[in-house]
Parts: structure tokens; sequence; C-alpha cells
């Protein structure tokens, strides 16, 4: 397989180029990210008072955001359709019977909190730092990422250094609908002006990343390190380590 010219390739973003502490593939992570935020500040458990005034303990706050959360990404991969940070947190304060549930501002003060945890804990995949400067000088580079919150995908790309190489970056908390449905890689496309028969996809999710892009017409690229090979016929090619696509 070979995209000659100005192709285009386009990049899952967790677990394909980072790792964050996500409820998906990490959950423990990402709750020791909310325990971080559920006590930072003056107030022991910020924005966590029920309305007899008492404080939320934290194993229940924990618990319900969990189950919350659960119930949201549930939906999402149901109808395809995003939810935000900031919705989780509502919901979770409304069933520890807080009063009163914040408003917007508020919520989206405590979702900028745990964002600022989430991205001090983010690591960058091994090759992904020697790889993208190589692949931008022939292809043009995007993103397609189910996330809920956008800016906290182009934080860790600026904190590794690497949004420069990407001329477009589409996540489903900015657009409003998730992978495997089309809309993500038809933004992307038309971001970058590429047609799918000139375009890779780079990911680590079969169903969401590969078999997406293939029905689109994209050539795929299973990102599969520590995994036994996979027939199928979605599957263009599978690779162990980033720096293989530089073959």
């Amino acid at each position: 397989m070979v995209l000659g010219g100005r192709g285009a390739i386009l990049f899952d973003w967790g677990d394909t180029l980072v790792r964050i502490p996500g409820m998906i593939h990490s959950r423990e992570a990402h709750l020791a990210c909310l325990r971080a935020v559920f006590y930072d500040g003056c107030d022991a458990s910020p924005y966590a008072r029920r309305r007899d005034a008492t404080a939320v303990p934290w194993k229940e706050f924990r618990d319900v955001y969990e189950a919350v959360s659960l119930k949201f990404i549930a939906r999402s991969l149901e109808t395809g359709r995003e939810h935000r940070f900031e919705e989780r947190f509502a919901e979770t304060l409304r069933r520890v019977n807080a009063e009163p549930v914040p408003d917007e501002m508020r919520l989206r003060e405590l979702v900028l909190r745990l964002s600022r945890r989430v991205l001090a804990a983010a690591e960058l995949l091994e090759g992904a730092a020697e790889v993208l400067p190589l692949l931008a000088r022939n292809f043009r580079l995007g993103i397609v990422s189910n996330y809920p919150f956008a800016p906290l995908v182009v934080q860790t790309l600026e904190r590794f250094g690497l949004r420069a190489y990407f001329d477009a970056v589409v996540v489903s908390g900015e657009i409003g609908w998730c992978k495997p449905y089309p809309h993500p890689f038809q933004e992307a496309l038309r971001r970058l002006g590429a047609q799918p028969r000139r375009a890779l996809f780079v990911g680590d999710d079969v169903r969401n990343d590969l078999k997406a892009a293939k029905a689109l017409g994209l050539a795929t690229a299973w990102y599969a390190p520590g995994k036994a090979p996979l027939v199928d016929p979605d599957i263009d090619m599978q690779i162990a380590d980033l720096r293989e696509l530089l073959a």
C-alpha cells in the first residue's frame, strides 16, 4: 500500500499517540485525578454539600461519579452523540443531593480542574515524537478522537510539542458525534482537503477506528503492540510500533 504525493494520515489520539487516565482504559487513575479535584481548594469537598449543609463523603461521590460516567459513555456508544464532562458533574451532584447544583460556569471550573490533573498524568507513547515530524514532511496529518473535552486533546499535543504537525484535530466533544459514526472522519477529511482513497487511518480500536474508517474508503493500520496477528478484511496492516509507519 502506497500513499503518493500529499496524501493524508489520520490518527486516533488516546492509546495510539498518548495514554491518559481515562474512565475506559485507566479507571483507577482517572478516579485518582478526580479525588485530587475533590479535595482541592479551601473546602474539603468543593460543590459537594447536601441540602442540610453536610459534606458528601469522598467514597460516595466517587461511586456516584463512576456510575454516572459509565452511563454517559454507554449512551454515547449507543447513540453516537458525545456527552460533556459538565453533564457528568451535574448529574453526579444531583444524585448525591447537593444543593444547589452549580451553574454552568462553576461546572466548567470543575471540568478544568479535572482536565489539568489528567493532562499532568498524560504519557506520550513510544515512537510518536520520532514519527510525526517525518510523516508531516510528506503527508497532511490529522487527529480523530473520541473524548468529551476537546481542549484536553489539543493541550496534550501542545505539551509534547506535537500540535504543529497536525493540520486538523477533530474531537467528538467539539462536533458532538463519536466514532464509529462517519461524521468525525468526514470532518477531518474536509479540513484536510483529502479524499478517503488517499488517506490512511491509524488507531488501536478495531470497531471504532478501523472498521469505521474502512467503511468510508480509507486504508487502515491497526496499532496493536503485544497483540496476536488478526486477519480482518478491514485491517490493511498491523503494527506494533508507530515507527513501522515510516516504511
